[in-house]
């Protein structure tokens, strides 16, 4: 089906000349001189490849930065979660574009802790159940890769899974889950325990320019995870919550007011990713 009056078809109307997805009807939202809600169907494996990459990264070769803020709580299994601290946390994707709809992505990330529901600092805070105090260890990860392909996606350690892509209004969100345990790398013996989501979501304008590669994009993260070591927790039952929102970014000068500079004291290594020495995790 192709619509002259806008040079658009069932495969280009949403990425492009590669598509999003076959449709069965089209909204005047998506194109003019139509009716009818929008119906996607996302079982094409290269679109639906290619929506992913779209949304959580970049279709062409570039550095794709985000930003987020996470709220963490301690859960205890019993009663509300205690409030611990806000993460501001820093992740800069270095994406390639290998052809034959082959996609290359390395991350790196940072975090450095503040005041809950603040921009400030803190070195240090106060466990809940013990009213002691204990040094934060700031967060650092990478280089982690992760491969993306119509067959598969590849990704080191945990593998989040995909979700369907949904149209709602006029935008398209993508949902990932990863409910898994293993074996993480130097802790030996010792099972991990992953229950992570997270939601992006962009305009279906956005999603339909062929002149964007990379989707601008809204991130929603929830999870669930074991006590950091430093917490000082000895052995209690529970684990951290996080909730945490954000965006990509356009670049680093587009961080909220402070937060590079913060990242210049506390994280200074995902500044200069360049001379990054081999595989860091918190465990590290």
């Amino acid at each position: 089906m192709i619509d002259q009056s806008n040079g658009v078809t069932r495969r280009n109307v949403l990425l492009g000349g590669v598509g999003f997805a076959a449709l069965s009807s089209l909204s005047p939202m998506a194109m003019a001189n139509t009716s009818g809600p929008v119906t996607i169907n996302f079982t094409d494996p290269v679109e639906k490849l290619r929506a992913h990459v779209k949304m959580v990264g970049s279709l062409q070769t570039q550095q794709v930065i985000s930003f987020l803020r996470l709220n963490i709580y301690a859960d205890s299994g019993e009663g509300n979660f205690a409030p611990l601290f806000t993460m501001n946390n820093l992740l800069i994707d270095h994406w390639e574009n290998q052809g034959d709809n082959q996609f290359q992505m390395t991350k790196y990330e940072a975090g450095y802790y503040t005041e809950l529901d603040s921009y400030k600092p803190i070195e240090s805070f106060v466990n809940p159940f013990t009213n002691k105090s204990h040094a934060i260890k700031n967060f650092l990860l990478g280089p982690v890769p992760r491969r993306y392909t119509p067959e598969g996606f590849y990704f080191m350690a945990y593998k989040p899974n995909p979700l369907p892509l949904e149209v709602i209004g006029d935008r398209v969100f993508l949902a990932t889950q990863s409910l898994e345990s293993f074996q993480f790398p130097g802790e030996a013996g010792k099972t991990r325990y992953i229950n992570s989501f997270m939601t992006f979501s962009a305009t279906l304008a956005d999603m339909q320019d062929p002149d964007k590669a990379s989707a601008p994009a809204h991130i929603q993260l929830n999870n669930k995870t074991e006590w950091a070591p430093w917490m000082g927790m000895e052995g209690r039952p529970g684990g951290t919550v996080a909730r945490g929102y954000g965006t990509k970014l356009s670049g680093l000068d587009a961080l909220p007011e402070g937060v590079l500079d913060a990242y210049r004291q506390h994280t200074p290594q995902i500044l200069d990713i360049e001379n990054w020495k081999g595989f860091v995790t918190e465990s590290s």
